[in-house]
């Protein structure tokens, strides 16, 4: 069963927490920017991050998705009941 909108939207909110505490972790080390790409636990924050930004978005996509999909057969049944 997927993951309802708001409840990804605490999970975003949990991670991106957990990869901005990284990244003062790591300026506080002294790592440059460019650097963090090359740190394993960095890479995997970051991509926890974009992975439940995407499942967001898909999340959104489907909910238009439905809603045409119940356009279309509220129009349908209009049409057949005239």
């Amino acid at each position: 069963m997927p993951l309802k909108k708001d409840t990804l939207e605490r999970q975003l909110a949990l991670a991106t927490k957990d990869l901005e505490n990284f990244v003062k972790a790591l300026d506080e080390k002294g790592v440059d920017t460019k650097a963090r790409s090359r740190n394993s636990q960095w890479r995997s924050l970051n991509a926890k991050c974009r992975r439940i930004r995407h499942r967001i978005a898909v999340v959104g996509e489907i909910a238009e998705r439905d809603a045409e999909c119940e356009r279309r057969k509220a129009e349908s049944a209009e049409d057949s009941g005239e």
